[in-house]
């Protein structure tokens, strides 16, 4: 039995509400547009689809981390 990966748009999901809960001071649209990059990126390039949502939410947050505390507010 094969394992299978889980689709992008899953992947993006899961990731958008995890950083959500974190960075509670940037806008969603703001977590949700990093995530998404990050994820269409790795699984672009990606031979073994299955961990990409793991890595590209860990590079979302690495992104996001990196921003100015406290200059936008979420949702």
């Amino acid at each position: 039995m094969e394992l299978q990966a889980p689709d992008e748009e899953s992947m993006v999901r899961v990731a958008v509400e995890n950083l959500a809960d974190r960075f509670e001071t940037i806008e969603r649209s703001r977590i949700e547009s990093t995530v998404r990059r990050v994820v269409r990126g790795w699984f672009a390039r990606a031979r073994v689809k299955i961990f990409v949502g793991i890595i590209a939410e860990r590079g979302a947050r690495a992104e996001l981390q990196q921003l100015p505390t406290g200059t936008s507010t979420r949702r």
